[in-house]
This record gives structure tokens, sequence and C-alpha cells, in this order.
């Protein structure tokens, strides 16, 4: 079976203006020997080579990351649909101009919480206060504001106040995603929303969806297969497909700011890099026997814990790859499952 990747995440610097409670990267400090303008776009074409269709770019801050927007732009004339996150704290001239430049047309902006909430999350006072000042000049130049938020239980309660918020603010698409004990994580457990209160996220997602004001998506660690299923993913309301699987080495690649291949970049472990490309380049990576074998070789019999003899095991296959691996200990068992 061929497989070609569709969706990227390139993680194109760790560099990071803040300390964010939830981070699973630990971002802050610039990796040594991240990737340089020319070696950026080297792999640009490449993922063009490859008919990749959309991409994230991601920190760390994205901002911090010199001559990104050129590497953006090389995307954008290729056909590329390209969509940056940042947590728009010194999104000033400079890095307005950057955007223009960069062809970018949709901004995700990472809010955690209404302002003391988010606040807490950031270890950063004035964090809130900037991306309301970032999303009116957004709104005036006309970009496509989203935002990305990871569910916490400091978080959970503010959903609504949310919600009110970003319709003030004309946020079009509203990502939900649940924080993973990784990075600055694993030492704030308290920070993990218990499992009891992901129905209540599908059923706040389900009716927002209906309202029709913003598109409200559930995150492929979010869910699974309760009755509110049908109504939580994908290009909702339009179409109503299921679940069916993570798409880590499928679908999808990651790419961070050394050059490491991974499935998704959500994956912060080592064991789940498969190649570099400074070694070799992504088609080989892509291609090779063996490759993403947590995924492409699937079956359900891998599947452990609650997951295991599951009658929706062929359409979840265990759901996301990440949380599972860092809240079960294992792959293929989903702690956060609202089916069984």
């Amino acid at each position: 079976m061929k497989y070609y990747p569709r969706q990227a995440v390139w993680e194109m610097t760790l560099k990071c203006n803040m300390n964010c409670m939830h981070c699973g990267s630990r971002a802050g400090k610039q990796r040594d020997n991240e990737l340089t303008l020319d070696e950026c776009l080297a792999v640009a074409q490449q993922l063009i080579d490859m008919g990749l269709e959309y991409i994230t770019l991601i920190g760390g801050e994205i901002f911090f990351k010199k001559d990104w927007e050129k590497v953006s732009r090389k995307l954008v004339d290729s056909g590329v649909h390209v969509n940056i996150i940042t947590n728009a704290y010194n999104l000033g001239d400079e890095q307005f101009r950057q955007l223009k430049d960069s062809g970018v047309k949709q901004v995700a902006i990472s809010i955690d919480g209404m302002e003391n909430t988010h606040n807490t999350i950031r270890r950063n006072p004035h964090s809130f206060e900037h991306i309301l000042k970032v999303m009116k000049r957004l709104n005036d130049d006309g970009y496509y504001i989203s935002v990305v938020t990871t569910l916490t239980d400091l978080n959970f309660d503010d959903l609504e106040k949310m919600y009110q918020l970003f319709l003030d603010k004309s946020v079009r698409i509203w990502q939900l995603q649940l924080a993973s004990p990784m990075g600055n994580a694993s030492e704030h457990l308290e920070l993990l929303i218990d499992p009891g209160k992901v129905p209540s996220v599908t059923k706040f997602i389900r009716e927002k969806n209906k309202e029709g004001k913003i598109l409200l998506v559930a995150g492929d660690n979010v869910g699974y297969y309760d009755n509110n299923e049908h109504y939580i993913r994908g290009d909702l309301p339009k179409t109503c497909t299921e679940f069916n699987g993570c798409q880590a080495g499928k679908l999808v690649v990651g790419v961070d700011s050394v050059g490491n291949v991974k499935g998704c970049e959500s994956l912060y472990s080592d064991e789940f890099i498969e190649g570099n490309l400074r070694k070799d380049s992504l088609y080989e990576i892509w291609n090779r026997d063996g490759a993403f074998a947590y995924n492409r070789n699937f079956n359900t019999s891998m599947l452990n814990g609650k997951c295991k003899g599951c009658d929706r095991a062929k359409q979840c296959a265990g759901g996301c790859r990440q949380l599972s691996n860092f809240t079960s200990g294992n792959k293929f068992e989903s702690i956060y499952c609202s089916y069984r």
C-alpha cells in the first residue's frame, strides 16, 4: 500500500518567548544546529515534490525563525495551503511585514482560557492583553483567524465564555485538543483533564457547531464514538465522517527544527524519529520499509487495555498515538476514550 503525505507540521524553531505550563516540547531555547534557510528551502521543495497540500508552521514561536516567511512563500507559491500557529505575544510591525511577505492568509492563535486562566498557564501576566490587540489588527488586515486551545482542568469551565469572546473577535475555526503529560506538562499533572469530562467537551462542540457561527473541531485526541462523534471532526458540518484512526506516517508527516522526521510533531520522543533530512531525503525516509510501523502495520490485535476487543477497533485504531503513549504508557490504549 502506498502512502502519500498530504499534511505536514513543521516545527521551524524551538526558540520561544514563553515557558507555558502545558508545553509539550519544553520550547524556549533554540536547538543547536537548527536547519539553515537554504536547508529549509530544500525541505520545502521536497514536500512540494511529494504533493503536499497543507502545512502548519509552528515553534517554539515561528516568528523567532529568521526568514521563515521566505520558506512559507515558496510553499504558498507552489500551491500549498500554509497556516501558522503563534502565541501572538510579540507581533508588531516587523512580524506583520513578515506575514504579508509569507503569503499566509490563516493565522492560528494559541489561547488557553479567559484572561486569568490563560495568563496563569502562560506564566505571563500580559499575554492575554497582547492577544486581543493582535486579533484586532489581524481582523483589520483581513486575515482568517483560528484558535487552538489545549484543554486542561484549569480552562474547562472557561469554554462558554471563550466561545462568546471568539464570536466577538470573528474567529472562524476553534480547535480543542487535550493536554498530554509530556514536556512541561509532565511536571504539572494537575493540569490534565479528567477523562470523565471529555463527553461534556464533545457535547459542547456538537452544540456549538449546530449554531453554525464558528466551526469547532475536535483534535484527534478527543473522543471517540460517543453520540457526538459524527458532529465534532473534519470539515463539519458539511460532512459527517467518522474518525478512522491516527494518520501519523500515513497522511501526516512531522519535521522538527534540526531535520528529524516523525509521523507527527506531537510525538515528542526519540523513539518516533524515522530519519533525518540531513542524511536522507524525505522520499527515502517516507518510503523506507518498516517506516511508521505503529500505524502502517497496525492491526486490531495490537490494542491493549480497554481498547482490546472494542467493536470500533477498525475505525478508531486506538485513537491518538501521542496521547495514548504519554498517558497509558502504551501506543495502543486510549484512557480518554468516551465510548467504553
